[in-house]
């Protein structure tokens, strides 16, 4: 039997195209999708805007077609229209060529049914006919038939009703929109601007070299949108990635909004309008987040990265209102996915009437507190003993515990609504730290004894 290898990561497949995603692995993911879906239905496939992307998008159709399973081409589109168009009537599964944040050198896949990403049973599948290249052959009168389609308007659209059955339409607020030259440079300025705001954009025009910025919406990244953010009189910023599932937002200052403050702000508001309900959130968010959601009547759920779709299922919570990673909110009222487009446009309006026309009196309603997040080297070949023995080690040290969670490493939380976090990466050679804390000087204590701990397990393991 031919070893299983690991082709997705904890968000889809992405990778160099050179020597990770290569056209003979879009061929054959075509026709491991096509056997996945045993010959039958419908596949809509889209692109953000990589150089790469169109001999990615040929093999892969070529490989879905080979089995006798239908194509939609969509053509270049933004990941969370994609993800949206997997739930219309017909549609097997909805699958975009993206590298979201990443260098313009890589790409990748991303796999959607019924508006979910596809959780691991779905992706082993995909995995274990790659690797058996057991796939399904149509005969040449079966051979699947390609069509092509233009999803923009009927995703602006659903976006802009989302919205609008939260606030009205603006009164020509100002707002600066950088789209990172990537996939959403065509949805984000004109959702804006039909929703009644006055948008001026920067890297707007669709370039897969990203030559405006990198993809990521880092602050790093967007030191120049956040200077022209201060320098004019835009009431909020907001920005993307390179496929649009991001949000970063900038206040009229050109101050970088911590991404957990924005995550309290959208989930407190989902609790308040639906009277209740529970927020999902990864392991690595702050507790500002459970703090507004318990303030509206709601409660939350942690989950380990990339897992937000398979802690959907598994919580058995029938009343989810918001989940979200990082940069990424999940509206389940619009749809289970990650969508930093319809976050932009929610957020714009929630500027607009709560805020009065200011980013700034909007978040003062959400608290700020200090957090650090760092890395330290950490060899794969020691990862499955280093995390129990920082356990072991660092939960003495912890005092006021309230709960341990283990989902995804270690997560301390104290009573007084501190936490550390210490989980080992999946992609890299590393050992990430998180600490939260309500005021600097309890942060630093924190910090100062989790430092302690992983270099003496990290030497611990030198030694042996």
């Amino acid at each position: 039997m031919t070893e299983l290898t690991k082709i997705f990561g904890t968000s889809g497949i992405r990778g160099a195209i050179a020597d990770k995603v290569t056209t003979n692995l879009a061929l054959d993911l075509g026709r491991a999708l096509g056997t996945f879906l045993e010959g039958k239905g419908t596949v809509g496939v889209g692109t953000d805007e990589r150089t790469s992307r169109e001999m990615l998008r040929y093999a892969f159709i070529s490989g879905i077609v080979s089995t006798g399973t239908n194509v939609v081409d969509l053509g270049g589109a933004p990941m969370p229209t994609m993800a949206s168009h997997s739930r219309m009537p017909g549609i097997s599964t909805s699958v975009i060529i993206t590298a979201s944040h990443n260098p313009p050198a890589d790409n990748g896949f991303k796999f959607f049914v019924g508006g979910r990403e596809y959780i691991r049973s779905e992706e082993v599948f995909l995995e274990s006919r790659v690797a058996d290249r057991q796939f399904i052959v149509a005969d040449w009168s079966n051979i699947g038939k390609i069509s092509h389609w233009d999803i923009r308007e009927t995703y602006i659209q659903r976006v802009k009703e989302f919205v609008l059955q939260r606030g009205g339409k603006a009164d020509g607020m100002r707002v600066l929109v950088d789209t990172a030259n990537g996939a959403a440079c065509n949805y984000t300025p004109h959702i804006l601007r039909d929703l009644g705001f006055k948008v001026t954009s920067v890297n707007s025009h669709s370039d897969g070299h990203f030559p405006g910025r990198p993809a990521e919406p880092s602050p790093q990244n967007l030191a120049d949108t956040m200077k022209m953010a201060a320098d004019s009189d835009f009431a909020v910023t907001l920005a993307h990635d390179g496929d649009g599932d991001r949000l970063a937002v900038i206040d009229e200052d050109g101050q970088f909004i911590d991404q957990n403050r924005v995550i309290a702000l959208f989930a407190r508001d989902e609790v308040r309008r639906h009277g209740g309900g529970t927020v999902v959130v990864s392991i690595d968010t702050s507790n500002v987040i459970d703090e507004l959601v318990a303030s509206a009547g709601g409660k939350v759920i942690r989950a380990p990265l990339g897992s937000l779709q398979e802690t959907f299922e598994k919580s058995g919570a029938d009343d989810i209102v918001l989940a979200s990673e990082p940069w990424k909110p999940i509206f389940m009222d619009l749809g289970k996915w990650m969508d930093g487009i319809a976050g932009a446009a929610r957020l714009a309006q929630m500027v607009a009437e709560e805020g009065k026309g200011s980013c700034i009196e909007l978040m003062k309603t959400v608290p700020k507190y200090p957090m650090l997040r760092e890395n330290v080297s950490c060899p794969d070949k020691i990862k499955p003993q280093f995390l129990p023995r920082v356990k072991e080690l660092l939960l003495p040290e912890i005092s006021g515990v309230e709960q341990v969670l283990e989902e995804d490493g270690i997560r301390i939380e104290r009573n007084d609504g501190s936490y550390v976090l210490v989980r080992v990466s999946g992609t890299e050679p590393k050992a990430r730290l998180y600490i939260g804390a309500k005021t600097q000087e309890g942060l630093d204590k924190l910090a100062a004894i989790a430092r302690e701990i992983m270099k003496q397990v990290l030497e611990s393991f030198d030694a042996s």
